[in-house]
């Protein structure tokens, strides 16, 4: 999982993709371009992943708003 979580993060930096999010253990959510570098220290301790669509829903459900970019925004 936390490989294809840096190749997913990888591709989506590479193309822009601000859409696709992923979100620490410390509960910080970014997308692509303002996670931790994929395969760094702190990619890696925070342990960063992708934020599925599951998820998102559950958040939008419990918050109200869907799930964006702390950064972005």
């Amino acid at each position: 999982m936390a490989r294809q979580a840096e190749r997913a993060a990888l591709i989506a930096r590479k193309n822009g993709d601000r859409k696709t999010l992923f979100w620490s253990e410390r509960g910080e959510i970014t997308c692509a371009t303002h996670a931790p570098y994929p395969g760094t220290d702190t990619w890696n301790w925070e342990r960063w992943r992708l934020l599925t669509e599951e998820e998102s829903r559950e958040w939008t459900r419990q918050i109200g708003h869907a799930p964006k970019c702390e950064t972005c925004r």
